[in-house]
């Protein structure tokens, strides 16, 4: 046999043994895609499962929603005078769009009932069927209310919150106020992560831990994006509360997860509203004013 045949007989077998070689290579490379996308998609129940994490009854999905625009409320005396509250307090309106408020006797709170703080709230806040129950802050020693918006909280925002000031006996004495215009819906709805993902994404972030418990998984509002032009958007948010006291939020369109540190929220919003409203010689506005620098620096000693 002459010395081209044999040379052309070896590069035809290391050809097909290529072959042979790359086709084994492929087989097992699906093999083990298909087992990381196993692994992936249907384990998420398993392995919080396997690390004793519980959840209680998710939510009814919310399929679509859709971003929403909302302007920043301007107070107006004249329509304070048309919506008192039945508890006789001393009310000012700083900035237009502040409601600063002490209360003429201080009221008792039930810090352990949500139902007798938000009876004791409908008598005392202006516009109260706006806001809704969210914590009782010890650190402040404030009761936090968020603002609703098409049934649902708006999370942390500056512009739609009350804090009611609470006394060494759990007193309310005074009140902070700020509120959201009307909401206008921006463009088309968007699909929605569901619930059970947004708990999926807590985890992947190694903010669930063994035997934690998922206690409530909410649908409400948030934006990271300051006030432009009085105008700010909000994007539906899931809330994750872990183990009752510890809140995850998760962007249900675009889906990140991120944490509001709530005492910096409660400092910066108290600052403000202490460094903005005038100095008034014996009045409740100092009074109130006075009250928010102390509570400020107690926090911070």
């Amino acid at each position: 046999m002459h010395w081209g045949q044999i040379k052309s007989i070896l590069i035809l077998s290391f050809f097909i043994l290529d072959i042979y070689l790359f086709a084994q290579f492929l087989e097992k490379k699906e093999q083990a895609d298909i087992g990381v996308l196993e692994q992936q998609t249907s384990t998420i129940e398993e392995q919080l499962q396997a690390e004793s994490i519980t959840y209680n009854d998710l939510p009814e999905e919310v399929s679509e929603e859709t971003f929403i625009s909302v302007n920043r409320h301007r107070f107006k005396e004249e329509d304070l005078n048309k919506a008192k509250p039945k508890q006789e307090q001393e009310t000012f309106i700083v900035k237009g769009s502040t409601i600063v408020s002490e209360l003429e006797d201080p009221v008792k709170m039930n810090t352990t009932s949500v139902g007798k703080i938000m009876e004791v709230f409908h008598d005392t806040v202006y516009y109260a069927d706006e806001y809704d129950y969210w914590n009782w802050n010890k650190a402040y020693n404030v009761i936090i209310f968020f603002q609703n918006k098409m049934d649902r909280p708006v999370y942390y925002n500056q512009n739609g919150v009350v804090i009611a000031i609470l006394n060494d006996d759990n007193e309310m004495v005074s009140y902070v106020q700020t509120m959201l215009g009307d909401e206008e819906a921006l463009a088309d709805k968007r699909q929605l992560i569901k619930p059970l993902t947004a708990i999926e994404k807590v985890y992947e972030e190694g903010e669930l831990h063994q035997g934690d418990e998922v206690s409530k998984v909410n649908i409400g509002f948030h934006t990271r994006v300051p006030f432009e032009g009085g105008v700010q958007v909000f994007a539906p948010t899931w809330r994750i509360d872990v183990n009752e006291g510890t809140n995850y939020f998760v962007n249900a369109i675009e889906g990140f997860m991120f944490l509001t540190e709530e005492e910096e929220f409660l400092k910066e919003i108290l600052t403000s509203i202490a460094n903005n409203a005038n100095d008034e010689e014996d009045s409740a506005l100092s009074n109130v004013k006075e009250e928010l620098k102390d509570r400020l620096q107690q926090t911070t000693e």
